[in-house]
Order: structure tokens, then sequence, then C-alpha cells
């Protein structure tokens, strides 16, 4: 056998497969019973007919069986799509039922404190002071979540999830900051909404009963 080339560290295999030695040999007639073979075809199935004509010429005796190397990719990582499926839909899941429980926060505090905020707009706060106010302590809890969701979800993927993964790139901040400016986005659009309307209160209609 004569060795035409050499690769560096040519990856044959899975994500969570280490680099090891492999060769490739070319298929010559009566020396194996498998053909890779580059198509580039309008028509795959007529395409395919022709092939399979041709190999019943070729090896009468065996039946002719053919793969898409794009389908065998996505069958080896059939197990890899389904789990970020389930990853993704559990994520949408807790952040709505996190989002909901957010939402309900902000209309309870906000009626409970409609006549506080009736008081201070009749004494001169505006509008803009009175969302600060109301939101203040929301927007601290969400800073605090951040601060420990941000560390817990890197070291668990660098040191838990990730090491599963000999070559895997490593978490970047832009991955981290885009779920936590989602988030940050659907609680602020929450708390302004409710606030902002609670604001834009008529101090009349909440005190002519007091």
């Amino acid at each position: 056998m004569t060795i035409v080339g050499v690769m560096k560290d040519f990856h044959y295999g899975k994500m969570d497969n280490l680099i090891e030695p492999v060769a490739f040999m070319f298929w010559t007639p009566g020396d194996g019973a498998v053909v890779n073979a580059k198509i580039q075809s309008t028509d795959i199935l007529a395409t395919r007919a022709r092939i399979e004509s041709l190999w019943k010429k070729i090896d009468p005796v065996h039946s002719f069986k053919a793969e898409f190397y794009e389908d065998e990719i996505e069958k080896a990582y059939s197990e890899f799509s389904t789990m970020i499926k389930i990853i993704g839909f559990l994520s949408v899941l807790a952040i709505s039922i996190a989002s909901m429980g957010l939402f309900g926060m902000v209309v309870f505090t906000t009626e409970t404190r409609l006549k506080e905020i009736a008081i201070r707009k009749v004494m001169g706060a505006s509008s803009g002071n009175l969302v600060y106010l109301l939101s203040r302590s929301f927007l601290m809890l969400l800073s605090i979540s951040s601060l420990i969701a941000l560390p817990a979800t890197y070291l668990f993927f660098e040191k838990m999830f990730l090491t599963k993964f000999p070559y895997h790139k490593p978490v970047q901040i832009f991955e981290l900051s885009a779920g936590l400016v989602a988030v940050l986005l659907i609680a602020i659009f929450m708390i302004g909404s409710q606030t902002m309307k609670a604001a834009g209160s008529n101090p009349v209609d909440v005190l002519k009963s007091e």
C-alpha cells in the first residue's frame, strides 16, 4: 500500500470521542463492497436508481444498500438532538412559570400599594419616581439572582456537562449574557407595564372612599 497523504488531528467520530489514529483506503473491485460517492444531481431518486442498476452489473449477488452521509450523521447525533430539545423545552417551561410568578407578585404589590401611590402622587411625586419606587425591589432581586445564576451556570457547563466532550469550546460571555438579557427584558416588561399602570392611575379614584 502507498500512503498518499497524512492529516493532523483528523477527528473521526462523534463529539465525545477522542482523536485516534485512523486510515482511509481506496476501494477497488474485488477488494470490498463499499463505495463512497459524491453526487451532484437535481433528481436524487433517479440518480439512485441509475447507481443501483450499475451496482447490479458489478455485483449481482449482493443487494444494493445506500445511505446518505447527512442521514448517517443525523442518526449518530440523534441522542444529542433529543437532549437539546428536552433541555430547551424545560428551559422555556421554567422561564414561563417564573414569569407568571413574577407577574403575579408585581400585580399583588401594586394593588396593595395603590393608596400609597395615590398619596405620593398628590404630594407631587412624578410617574418616573413612582415607577422606580415600585420596581426597585424587583430589580434588586433580579440582580441578586443574576449574580448567583451566572457563575453557577458557567461552573455547571465547564466543570460537569461539557467535560464529556474533550474538544469543546469554552462557554462564552455572550452566551451567558444573551440568556440573562432575554430574562431581564421579560421581567422589565412585566414590571414596567404594571407599575406604569399604577403610577398613571387617578388618585381621586383610589382615595375617594377614604
